[in-house]
């Protein structure tokens, strides 16, 4: 075959699947300038996303690009940390269907890695029972596994705060359901839920 036409042949299937895939590692470097390796967070303000479902990924992506959850300013915190501060709407709002498919995939592809913080182990009963309740239906086992909702399990529980005071405000748009049940619990019921999920490292 002629050289020729041998160069035209790796450019048309080789050289798009390379660009390709720079240009998604590209996105991953700077999802994981703030959600660190893998999507597994090493920063209590910053949620877990390695190992969450596909689903919910995506459909958290999709969220933040319509403004349906908070944009809390943060900063970089690995790579070109002189950056300016961004949020989630701003990454979010360069996305195409097919980038956050490609994320949601690839993260929920990773093991779930729990946080390793501290806890109240007095409140733990508390809240597992306050789980079994009213949180159950759709975060399945105790919060461990993937239901209709997101892993709570080993989940930062100062993320999880922050997130929880949104919902009254309407500016964390969750299920209806949620949103009822969250108006009945108190601080303290919070606070043992919290330390339920924030117990669950293995």
């Amino acid at each position: 075959m002629n050289k020729v036409w041998i160069i035209v042949l790796l450019l048309l299937f080789i050289t798009p699947g390379s660009v390709f895939s720079s240009e998604f590692g590209e996105l991953t470097a700077i999802c994981e300038s703030c959600h660190g390796p893998d999507g597994a967070s090493p920063y209590s303000d910053v949620p877990i996303i390695g190992g969450q479902t596909e689903k919910y990924l995506r459909g958290s992506l999709q969220s933040y690009q319509v403004w349906g959850r908070p944009c809390v300013k943060s900063a970089y915190r690995t790579g070109d940390t002189s950056r300016p501060k961004t949020d989630m709407c701003k990454i979010t709002g360069g996305l195409s269907e097919e980038d956050m498919r490609m994320l949601a995939e690839h993260y929920s592809s990773l093991p779930w890695v729990p946080a390793p913080q501290s806890f109240d182990a007095s409140q733990v009963d508390a809240g597992a029972a306050l789980h079994q309740q009213n949180c159950e239906t759709c975060h399945e086992q105790g919060g461990t596994a993937d239901g209709i909702g997101p892993r709570l399990a080993g989940q930062w529980a100062p993320y999880l705060k922050h997130a929880l005071k949104f919902v009254p405000t309407g500016e964390h748009m969750v299920p209806p359901l949620m949103e009822r049940k969250l108006g009945d619990f108190s601080e303290a019921d919070i606070a043992a839920l919290l330390n339920y999920y924030a117990s669950q490292q293995n």
